[in-house]
C-alpha cells in the first residue's frame, strides 16, 4: 500500500522578531492547545481554506521541545499532486496558523512569550518568510523520526492586511520526508530532494512595510481615542488587523458612552476649524461643477480634493464633508416652496449631520446605535457563546469550558439618492438656502437608511435588514396570515426575553395600519389595551400597548403576502434598538445633473448623493419580527 504520510515538525522556540519586539512561542508542557479542533484540522496550499491537500492526522510536542505533525495526503487530484511535488523536492516549505491567549512580557527586552497558543491549520507553502533557514539541516539526535530542523521567522506578508484574519502565520521552511508514523499504517516511501535556495527578500521587505503600517496605525488609532495601554499593546502583540483594532476601539466606545452614537473622529472628512466649517458652501461647489470654474470655490475643491485621496476615490462630481453645519428644522414662508425663496425659523448646528439624520429616521428615534467618523473596514467583536461551570467532587478536574466570540463587520455600502435645486436657489445662495438644500440630502437618505435597515436584501450593494437577518425571533400568525392580536405582540415579547436579549429600552415598530388596528384592541371589559402618549402623534411614537412604546412608519411594509392573502400582509417589528449598528463613513458625494428633462424645463439641477453606509445588528435575537400580519 502507498504511503501517504508525512511526518515533519512544524513549530520551536526560535525566536520571531516581530516590529513590536521579539515572540517566541513556549513550547512547555500545556502551552500548545491540542483539543477537539486539532482533532480534525486541515492540510491547505498555501493558507488557502478552500485547497485542502489532505488532514492533520496528530499533533504533539517532541522531547526536544519543538511541535511535530503527521499529515496524510488526499487521495484526490489536490492530494496526488501536492505529495508528487514532495517527492520531487519541489513542494517543501511548511506554515502554520495560530493563535495566541496569552503572552508573558519582558518588556524591557522587548520580549513576549506566548505561553497559552493553539495552532488552527498546517500549510504547505510556495514562498517562506525567512528561506535562509532550514532548509537540508541535519536531523535532531534528540528526535531521529524528524525531517530537518525547524525555524520560525515573522508572518508571511500579505496583500492586503485589513483582510487578514485575528490569527498569525509562521512560515517554516524545513525538508519533508514520506516517513510513516508508528501508529500508521502502509510502509514509508522515498525521500524527498532539497529545494534550492531562493532570494525573496522583497517579499520579506513588504511583508514588513505592512507589519509597520499595520503598528503605526493602531498605535495612533488608540492613543487618539485614549484606549488603555494594555489594551493597545494587546492588539498589536496578538496580530490584530487594522479593521478588528478599529472594531475593538469603536466597541470601547459604545461601552463609555450613554448616547447612542460613538464618534471616532471625522472619518473621511478633513480636520476642518469651526470657521471653516461655517464658511463652506456646497452650492458653491455645485456652480462650480456645472461651469467647470472652480475660481470661487477653491476652498470647496481643496475639501474634496483631499476627501478623494483619503478615500482613495477620483469623483467627476465633489466629495462634501459631512461635519459641517446642516439645518435641524426649516420653515418656508408663503409660496417659498415652488420659489425657493425666503426661509425662517431656520436652526444650525456645527458638524450636525448625525444629528439631523437621527431626527428624520425612525430607526435613530427608537435608539439605533450610530458609528459615525468611520475610516476603512471595522470588524467589531462579539461574543456568542458563554462559558459554563461545574460542580466537582474533591480532587476532580473541572472540565474545559470557554466563552467563544466571532465578530459583526461594517463595510462601506452606497446609499444614494436625488434631490432637486431650483435656478434661483442656485443664483441666491444664501445661508438659508444653503441649510434647505442640505436638510433636504438628509431626509432622503434617513428613508433609505430606515427602509434598508428594517428589510434590506444583503444583496446589489444594499445592507442587510433585521427581517432578513439570521437568527431574529419570528412570530407567525398563520398559513394566510391572521389578524394582530395581543396574543402575537406577547409572542414577540417573549421571543426576545427567550434569548435573554430583552432589556428595559424595546419598542415596537409598526405601519400607520398595524398602529390604527392595536389602538382598536380592547381587554375582556371593553377597555382599549392602547395607551396614549402626549405629544407623540407628531413625533412618530403615538403611544404604548403591553407595556412598551410603539413607533409608526410606513417604512415598514405593508405589502407581503402570505398564503392566499396576497400583497395585503404587514411587517411588526419589536426589540432593542440600541443593538442595530449603523455606520457612517463622514464623506458625500455629490453629482449635478443639469440634464435632466424636468429640472431643465424650470432652470434648475438634479443631485445625485451617494453617502457610505452600513447596517448590522450586535445580536440578531435582540429582535423580533411578524412578518404576516393582517391589520383589518
Amino acid at each position: 500500500m502507498e504511503a501517504r504520510t508525512v511526518r515533519f515538525p512544524f513549530s520551536s522556540e526560535e525566536p520571531c522578531d516581530m516590529w513590536y519586539g521579539t515572540e517566541i512561542l513556549s513550547h512547555a508542557p500545556g502551552a500548545m492547545r491540542t483539543g477537539v479542533r486539532q482533532g480534525s484540522m486541515p492540510l491547505l496550499f498555501n493558507h488557502n481554506r478552500d485547497d485542502l491537500l489532505g488532514i492533520v492526522e496528530s499533533l504533539e510536542l517532541g522531547t526536544d521541545r519543538r511541535g511535530y505533525v503527521t499529515v496524510r495526503f488526499g487521495k484526490d487530484e489536490r492530494g496526488d499532486w501536492a505529495l508528487n511535488q514532495c517527492d520531487d523536492g519541489i513542494l517543501v516549505n511548511a506554515s502554520f496558523q495560530y493563535r495566541v491567549f496569552k503572552f508573558e512580557d519582558d518588556v524591557e527586552n522587548e520580549i513576549y512569550t506566548a505561553t497559552d497558543w493553539e495552532p488552527y491549520e498546517i500549510s504547505l507553502v510556495t514562498v517562506p518568510a525567512d528561506p535562509t533557514v532550514g532548509v537540508g539541516r541535519s536531523l535532531n539526535a534528540s528526535d531521529p523520526r524528524a525531517a530537518a530542523q525547524t525555524h520560525q521567522s515573522q508572518p508571511a506578508p500579505a496583500d492586503n492586511m485589513e483582510q487578514q484574519d485575528m490569527y498569525k502565520h509562521r512560515h517554516s521552511p524545513r525538508v519533508l520526508r514520506n516517513q510513516a508514523d508508528d501508529g500508521a499504517t502502509g510502509g514509508g516511501a522515498g525521500g524527498v530532494g532539497v529545494a534550492n535556495p531562493v532570494d525573496h527578500s522583497a517579499a520579506r521587505s513588504q511583508g514588513a512595510e505592512e507589519e509597520r503600517k499595520r503598528i503605526d496605525e493602531i498605535d495612533s488609532m488608540c492613543r487618539q481615542h485614549s484606549v488603555p495601554d494594555e489594551i493597545r499593546r494587546g492588539l498589536i502583540q496578538k496580530g490584530a488587523s487594522i479593521s478588528e483594532a478599529r472594531g475593538a476601539v469603536l466597541d470601547l466606545q459604545l461601552k463609555s458612552k450613554a448616547s447612542p452614537v460613538a464618534n471616532m473622529g471625522d472619518g473621511y472628512s478633513p480636520d476642518l476649524t469651526e470657521k471653516e466649517k461655517a464658511g463652506y458652501s456646497m452650492l458653491r461647489a455645485i456652480n462650480a461643477v456645472l461651469s467647470n470654474d472652480w475660481k470661487k470655490a477653491g476652498f470647496e475643491l481643496e475639501v474634496s480634493t483631499d476627501i478623494s485621496k483619503r478615500m482613495g476615490k477620483p469623483t467627476s462630481g465633489f466629495f462634501m464633508p459631512t461635519n459641517v453645519p446642516f439645518a435641524q428644522r426649516a420653515q418656508y414662508a408663503a409660496g417659498a416652496a415652488a420659489t425657493g425663496g425666503v426661509m425662517v425659523a431656520t436652526n444650525l448646528l456645527s458638524g450636525s449631520f448625525i444629528d439631523i439624520l437621527r431626527n428624520r429616521a425612525r430607526v435613530f428615534q427608537l435608539g439605533a446605535t450610530i458609528l459615525s467618523g468611520l475610516v476603512g473596514n471595522v470588524d467589531i467583536p462579539r461574543q456568542n457563546g458563554a462559558s459554563s461551570t461545574f460542580w466537582v467532587t474533591e480532587g476532580g478536574n473541572l472540565t474545559e469550558s470557554e466563552a467563544t466570540f466571532d465578530k459583526v463587520s461594517l463595510t462601506l455600502k452606497s446609499l444614494g439618492t436625488y434631490s432637486a435645486i431650483t435656478r434661483q436657489m442656485l443664483i441666491q445662495a444664501t445661508p438659508d438656502i444653503e441649510m434647505l438644500a442640505r436638510a433636504d440630502l438628509i431626509a432622503q437618505m434617513a428613508l433609505g437608511i430606515d427602509l434598508a435597515a428594517l428589510s434590506g436584501t444583503g444583496t446589489g450593494g444594499m445592507p442587510l435588514g433585521i427581517a432578513n437577518m439570521s437568527g431574529i425571533g419570528s412570530v407567525v400568525g398563520g398559513t394566510n396570515g391572521a389578524q394582530l392580536t395581543i396574543d402575537h405582540l406577547i409572542d414577540m415579547e417573549t421571543a426576545v426575553a427567550t434569548a435573554n436579549a430583552d432589556v428595559d429600552s424595546m419598542s415596537y415598530l409598526a405601519n400607520a395600519k398595524s398602529v390604527g388596528w392595536l389602538k382598536k384592541l380592547k381587554a375582556t371589559t371593553g377597555q382599549y389595551l392602547w395607551t396614549n402618549s402626549p405629544g407623540g402623534q407628531r413625533s412618530g411614537t403615538p403611544g404604548e400597548i403591553n407595556g412598551y412604546p410603539v413607533a409608526r412608519s410606513n417604512q415598514v411594509r405593508s405589502n407581503l403576502t402570505k398564503g392566499t392573502s396576497a400583497g395585503v400582509c404587514s411587517e411588526l417589528f419589536f426589540g432593542n434598538w440600541s443593538e442595530l449598528l449603523i455606520g457612517e463613513w463622514g464623506a458625500l458625494e455629490i453629482m449635478p445633473n443639469p440634464y435632466d428633462s424636468n429640472a431643465f424645463k424650470q432652470g434648475g439641477v438634479l443631485l445625485r448623493a451617494m453617502q457610505s453606509v452600513d447596517i448590522a445588528a450586535r445580536h440578531a435575537a435582540s429582535f423580533s419580527v411578524m412578518s404576516d400580519a393582517l391589520p383589518q
